[in-house]
C-alpha cells in the first residue's frame, strides 16, 4: 500500500474511533440497559387519550457523578397533574415528585416544570454507580394516590419500597384506565458514572 493510501487509512480509523468516543459520551450508541426490577416500570402502559408528555434532564450525556444533584423537567400538551418517580437499579422506587419542597403536583400547559426548583433544599441523586430509571406519569385525573402522597415527616421524598411488580399494578389501576381522563407517561434513563468503562 502507498504512503499515501496508508495516511489515509490512518485518518479515518481515527476519525472513526473518535466519533465513537463522541457517540457515546453524547449517547447516540449508548444503551442503558435496565434491571427486571426497574424494566416493570419502564414498560408498564399508562397512556391514554390525546395528552403529551416530554422529559429531560440537564445534562446532554445523562451522565453524572455520585451524588451529584439531577436537575429534571417535565412538559406536558395539558394542564394536569404530575409524579415523577426514580427507580434504583435494586427497584427501589421513590416519588421524587411531588415532594417536601414542590408539594402540588401540577404542571402547565406547555410550560416545563423544574424538579427541584432553584432555591428548593431538595436533591435528587443517586450515590451508587449504575444507570437509574425516571418515569414521568402525567395524568387529568388528580385523585390519584401517587399525586396526593405526602413524604413522611423527615423526608424529602415518598419511598415506595422495592416492590415494582405491586407498583406498576397500583398504578395502573389508581389512573383510573377505562374512564375520559388523558394519562401519558415517558421514561428516561441517566447513568452514575463508576465501576465500568462508561
Amino acid at each position: 500500500m502507498a504512503l499515501a493510501g496508508r495516511l489515509l487509512l490512518a485518518v479515518a480509523v481515527a476519525a472513526s474511533a473518535a466519533g465513537c468516543t463522541v457517540a457515546y459520551k453524547t449517547s447516540i450508541l449508548r444503551k442503558d440497559v435496565l434491571t427486571d426490577a426497574q424494566k416493570v416500570i419502564a414498560d408498564a402502559k399508562f397512556n391514554q387519550g390525546d395528552m403529551t408528555i416530554a422529559a429531560s434532564v440537564d445534562r446532554q450525556d445523562t451522565t453524572y457523578d455520585p451524588g451529584q444533584p439531577i436537575n429534571l423537567s417535565v412538559t406536558t400538551s395539558k394542564d394536569t397533574f404530575v409524579a415523577i418517580l426514580r427507580i434504583l437499579p435494586s427497584g427501589d422506587t421513590a416519588i421524587v415528585f411531588p415532594n417536601r419542597g414542590q408539594r402540588i403536583a401540577w404542571a402547565t400547559a406547555n410550560t416545563p416544570l423544574t424538579v427541584p426548583r432553584a432555591l428548593d433544599a431538595v436533591t435528587i441523586a443517586a450515590d451508587k454507580p449504575g444507570v437509574v430509571l425516571f418515569e414521568f406519569i402525567a395524568s387529568t385525573y388528580g385523585q390519584a394516590w401517587l399525586f396526593t402522597r405526602a413524604p413522611d415527616d423527615g423526608s424529602d421524598f415518598v419511598d415506595l419500597g422495592v416492590t415494582t411488580r405491586e407498583i406498576a399494578k397500583d398504578l395502573t389501576s389508581t389512573l383510573k384506565f377505562g374512564t375520559t381522563h388523558a394519562v401519558a407517561a415517558t421514561y428516561l434513563t441517566v447513568r452514575i458514572a463508576g465501576g465500568g468503562l462508561f
